[in-house]
């Protein structure tokens, strides 16, 4: 048999694709705070921003060959401060319902919708405002201010490629918003309860559950509430008899679910194993236990992460406070090192938190004793330097790794934030809840949340959120619960996955911004005026009785002029007497109804 020449068994002989120009990105901005009137809000609005601030941006092409394709990739993250307008009311809060770039939704507050690689930390302008973390990396700490008294919001590395140049912002923001929460019930295919933490795939808006009865895994989607599959373990070289509910992780980079199983028996022990997510497989189990086996050792406190390709796992005992590491690839999991008791000594340990990764270990925060350890363990498991990073009259409980700093829990009700290298105290904070021993807590571990600058934790009866750069704690109300279930938290997207509770999973979205409740136009008439400079006790509205639903106005201009020219359709009078702007309902037929004339010292005069 013979082929003619440049064909390759039959087939022609494949060539090199054309490979397209790496795409031209626009650096060039397309407004400019210079110059520019920055508008005056009330109530709510949607704006257009301004870039006040922009880093270089930085252009990156790479390729790869599949097959015979040579696939080319390129990126252009740009960080950006944006600003909004000013407000009016000085100190009030402000929350950010929705965000466009070029007229896209790529924020949406109210459904949880968040764009894939959208970082952004937004700023209401009050007194208490710090400096942006981004541009205190980008510029140094002693370069940057808090930009207090503006609305603006700061997006980090953020992808223009798709763009072609930065893109026109606009937001919808909302002013004093009342803080609400949905809370739905996803749809099931079986009626056993989740037994374990949401072990969450954030790319996908998805989690995995493990019910105990039916040894089950099951995958849910968050943003459509609805059970997506459910697929028996099988493969077990041994009879688990059931997940541990502090040890259930999905991996993305290898696409797996990190679980622990326990083996029947007074005296049963825990193994990690390595399951696939679709096929239920166990794909490996290690051969070393997670502990000693004895009595009552279930696991405490769990922390999972990845340095390169190598996947670290660590975990601690509840009774005797054993710690064991292992490593961890897609096909492969092996015990490494396992300590004495107590940690060897130290103290049991309540939380194992994740801190810096780098190219060749990483940071394990460990709360145990009354101190706070730092554990590096490295791409071998194992572990290169333990130091005692802080001491504490109350005992730590909880941590998370936030800006290069450890935010402390204790037993005291009271929240600590430690200097990531110094370990000195930055601030100490009381709360108005306490997180318990880690037996006992339905707060998941640290690594099983997504958080962004808030965490979270529900009590019986109210949620609580406390910010992670002030210690500051809001809180909302619940509806009828009188429970806290285990429950995971994203921050990213302000929601909540409960997995324990009434037999179906819940979801919990929180809207910060509310519903933007129209507001009294008297009452931004009287803003308008102290913004302008009068006292407060110098303005008096009478029988007016219309809402708004917002306004922006340009301040350049006088506040008279503004007020004026706002109350001529509403049929409002305006004028001064005895020290006073009176703005008063105006007509009735042709004539002033003169229902009270208002003192110098702001008394209503009647009958005059």
């Amino acid at each position: 048999m013979a082929f003619k020449l440049g064909r390759w068994g039959g087939w022609p002989t494949p060539s090199s694709p054309t490979v397209p120009e790496v795409p031209t990105v626009q650096t060039t901005l397309p407004t400019s705070a210079y110059g520019q009137t920055i508008p005056v809000v009330y109530g709510k609005a949607k704006l257009p921003a301004a870039y006040i601030w922009v880093p270089p941006i930085l252009t990156v092409t790479s390729t790869h060959i599949e097959y015979w394709d040579t696939i080319t990739k390129t990126t252009a993250k740009m960080s950006a401060r944006l600003r909004f307008a000013r407000p009016l009311v000085p100190d009030s809060s402000w929350s950010l319902r929705k965000l466009y770039a070029n007229g896209k939704v790529i924020y949406d507050g109210t459904s949880g919708y968040r764009q894939k690689g959208l970082n952004f930390r937004f700023y209401d302008g009050r007194s208490t405002q710090g400096r942006d973390p981004t541009m205190v990396a980008e510029e140094g700490e002693t370069n940057v201010c808090a930009h207090r008294g503006y609305i603006d919001l700061v997006v980090s590395n953020f992808d223009i490629v798709g763009l072609g140049a930065p893109p026109v912002f606009e937001a919808e923001i909302i002013q004093d918003g009342v803080a609400a929460v949905d809370v739905d019930s996803f749809q099931t295919f079986y009626a056993d309860t989740i037994n374990t933490f949401a072990a969450v795939d954030w790319d996908s808006s998805s989690f995995y559950g493990f019910s105990d009865s039916s040894s089950m895994i099951r995958r849910f989607s968050i943003g459509f509430l609805r059970e997506l599959y459910a697929i028996e373990i099988n493969g077990l070289g041994r009879a688990y008899t059931s997940i541990a509910e502090n040890l259930f992780r999905y991996i993305p980079e290898i696409d797996r679910l990190l679980a622990v199983g326990s083996t029947p028996g007074f005296l049963g022990g825990a193994w990690p194993i390595l399951l696939d997510p679709v096929s239920g497989t166990s794909v490996a189990e290690a051969v070393d236990a997670m502990f000693h086996i004895g009595l009552g050792q279930s696991v405490n406190a769990s922390v999972s992460l990845m340095i390169g390709g190598t996947g670290i796992l660590m975990a601690s005992s509840f009774h005797i406070g054993y710690v064991s590491i292992y490593t961890f690839t897609a096909d492969s999991i092996t015990r490494m090192s396992i300590s004495g008791a107590s940690w060897d000594a130290r103290g049991r340990p309540e939380c194992l938190a994740p801190g810096e990764i780098r190219d060749g270990d990483a940071d394990i925060w460990i709360c145990a004793g009354n101190s706070l350890w730092r554990n590096t363990v490295n791409t071998s498991g194992l572990t290169t330097i333990v130091t005692e990073h802080a001491t504490f009259v109350d005992a730590p409980v909880y941590a998370v790794w936030h800006d290069d700093d450890v935010i402390v829990w204790t037993d005291n009700l009271e929240v600590i934030r430690i200097d990531g290298v110094t370990g000195a105290v930055v601030w100490t904070v009381a709360v108005p809840y306490q997180i318990p021993a880690a037996s006992l807590r339905s707060l998941s571990p640290p690594d099983s949340n997504r958080l962004d600058d808030e965490f979270f934790i529900q009590g019986t009866l109210l949620y609580y959120f406390t910010n992670l750069d002030t210690g500051l704690t809001r809180t909302i109300a619940k509806a009828s619960e009188v429970s806290a279930w285990r429950h995971v938290f994203d921050g990213v997207t302000n929601t909540v996955v409960t997995t324990d509770n009434f037999a179906v999973p819940q979801r919990r979205l929180f809207d910060a911004s509310g519903d933007g409740t129209q507001r009294q136009l008297s009452d931004f008439l009287e803003a308008l005026m102290a913004a302008g400079g009068f006292d407060p006790a110098e303005i008096q509205t009478i029988n007016i009785d219309d809402v708004i639903d917002g306004a922006v106005i340009d301040m350049t201009a006088g506040v008279r002029d503004i007020a004026r020219a706002i109350c001529e359709p509403y049929s409002i009078a305006i004028f001064e007497r005895a020290g006073q702007i009176i703005f008063k309902r105006a007509f009735t037929g042709d004539a002033f109804v003169v229902d009270a004339v208002i003192s110098s010292a702001g008394d209503i005069v009647d009958n005059p």
